[in-house]
């Protein structure tokens, strides 16, 4: 037994050692106990002109977009019986969303293909496909099912942002640092106005849906402007991005 001792203690101080070395083998665990993941941020085109390209489209729908928001009559966005614009700034706010759209599915196959992003740095895979995919469905089942009309007031808003995005390549392209204080202090106001725009027109909408006939056909309406909702989730953790940016930083 005396014997065997030392080589028990020698088994108990090796296993000890074989933990250890274990436990420090293993990547920091946060306190919340979950692993972070790495960021994978896509890089630019390595052709220059296809940045230069997407640049000038997020620049020609944001022309669209100005002149759509200065003609729609923004006092009558809420308004239950005058808020559709009339023909003509519908036409342009259509206009405009499905060339927004078809720039944001070039920059998802570009992303999900060769993993590409104009606006490098900052953006990953998933970032960029969450950004662009889901707005492309709603949009196109506002418009399949009719819904387009009630929504003239929040695709009007949305038209702000690709002046966002634009800066965002301008950076990636050499732009001067002072640009991206710029980009963040309007795209943080281009947010929050298009969060209050959409959150009223979601209540505005059901409002009206829920004062009318209870029929099939507008209950099916009614449940496809809860879609929005989603929207609004997405938009309000973008402003909390931004707010905890400029508590960490201090600065712009």
């Amino acid at each position: 037994i005396l014997a065997q001792a030392p080589r028990r203690s020698a088994e108990r101080r090796a296993r000890r050692l074989r933990a250890a070395m274990s436990e420090q083998s293993k990547p920091a665990q946060p306190e919340n106990g979950k692993v972070k993941k790495e960021r994978k941020e896509l890089p630019s085109p390595p052709y220059v002109w296809i940045s230069w390209l997407i640049l000038a489209a997020y620049f020609f729908v944001a022309i669209e977009g100005a002149l759509a928001c200065v003609s729609y009559p923004w006092h009558k966005a809420t308004s239950a019986s005058e808020h559709f614009p009339g023909d003509e700034v519908y036409g342009k706010v259509v206009s405009a969303q499905l060339h927004l759209c078809i720039l944001y599915l070039v920059e998802s196959a570009l992303a999900a293909g060769p993993g590409w992003c104009a606006m490098a740095p900052g953006w990953t895979r998933s970032e960029l496909l969450a950004h662009h995919v889901p707005y492309v469905a709603a949009v196109a089942i506002a418009f399949l099912f009719g819904c387009a009309p009630r929504w003239v007031a929040p695709m009007c808003a949305v038209l702000l942002t690709p002046v966002n995005e634009g800066l965002f390549i301008v950076q990636s392209l050499g732009g001067p640092e002072w640009l991206a204080k710029v980009r963040r202090v309007y795209g943080f106001c281009v947010v929050a106005f298009v969060l209050s725009c959409e959150t009223m027109v979601i209540l505005r909408n059901t409002w009206m849906h829920w004062r009318g006939d209870w029929t099939w056909a507008v209950a099916i309406q009614t449940s496809l402007d809860q879609i929005a909702w989603g929207a609004t989730h997405y938009h309000l953790k973008l402003l909390r991005l931004y707010i905890r940016r400029w508590k960490k930083t201090r600065s712009l």
